[in-house]
């Protein structure tokens, strides 16, 4: 009982220490932005906004910017859940068949250094400025990620595991499911929020190319005019998005595997 109180105040302290970072970071952002009795800020408001100016921005777009947070959000929500999906699938295959393997490996290993940013000028020949199109280029950057997480999770699950569900007369096929995937599914996480990060940035920048709305048009129509409030905006709203959604992520995984061991503190 005492060792829970005493982790859930290290916990709480935890947070707090966060807490009080992100006010830190926002105060010294307020005042290397401020004009002090007349005098120029530290930082001129074109290359640094002031809090102020991006909050009277956030008030003139209000009718328009959560429209345009909505549609970056469900892109990246079906490019994510398609690209992580497809990727786990496909190393779970190319795990199980070794001549699957063989066959695919020398592509994903050409592909996977590859920026998927250096695409969109294909992408944007082959499918136009559809939403198939860019779901399916940051679709691309979940799906290398995912592949590799998950032939490496499968790799370091303890042969021990398996050669004792042998030994017990199971099947190849019953093995992956009953004892290879739960084992994965630990390693699996790390992966899963870094393709969603990924998706989120991939995303900005297909929509900054050819998109007609979402927040990395916003960003590029402002641009055009060097409106940095507006730049600042869009980047806040992308990094809430992402925070927001990795939050979800994290919570879902962490029921998903609560069998597990994992330092509850964090």
């Amino acid at each position: 009982m005492l060792q829970e109180e005493s982790t859930r105040q290290r916990a709480r302290r935890m947070r707090m220490i966060s807490i009080l970072s992100i006010i830190g970071i926002l105060l010294l952002w307020f005042v290397v932005t401020m004009e002090w009795q007349g005098a120029d800020p530290i930082v001129r408001s074109l290359k640094l906004p002031s809090p102020a100016r991006v909050l009277e921005t956030l008030i003139q777009v209000r009718e328009t910017i959560l429209r345009q947070a909505l549609v970056t959000l469900y892109r990246v929500s079906l490019s994510f859940l398609a690209g992580s999906a497809l990727g786990v699938l496909v190393g779970l295959v190319m795990s199980r068949f070794r001549i699957v393997f063989a066959f695919l490996v020398p592509h994903i290993e050409a592909l996977r250094p590859v920026p998927p940013v250096a695409l969109i000028p294909f992408f944007i020949l082959w499918f136009g400025i559809s939403l198939f199109g860019q779901v399916l280029l940051a679709g691309l950057g979940c799906f290398m990620v995912m592949v590799v997480c998950t032939i490496e999770a499968v790799r370091n699950v303890p042969r021990i595991y398996i050669q004792a569900a042998r030994s017990l007369g199971a099947e190849q096929d019953y093995i992956y499911r009953t004892v290879i995937l739960p084992a994965i599914v630990p390693e699996l996480i790390a992966g899963w929020r870094v393709a969603l990060a990924l998706a989120f940035g991939l995303m900005a920048a297909a929509e900054m190319m050819g998109a007609q709305e979402g927040i990395g048009f916003m960003i590029m129509v402002a641009r055009r005019s060097l409106n940095t409030p507006t730049i600042m905006l869009g980047i806040i709203i992308i990094g809430i998005e992402a925070a927001l959604a990795d939050r979800v992520l994290y919570y879902f995984t962490r029921r998903l595997t609560r069998w597990t061991e994992r330092d509850v503190e964090r």
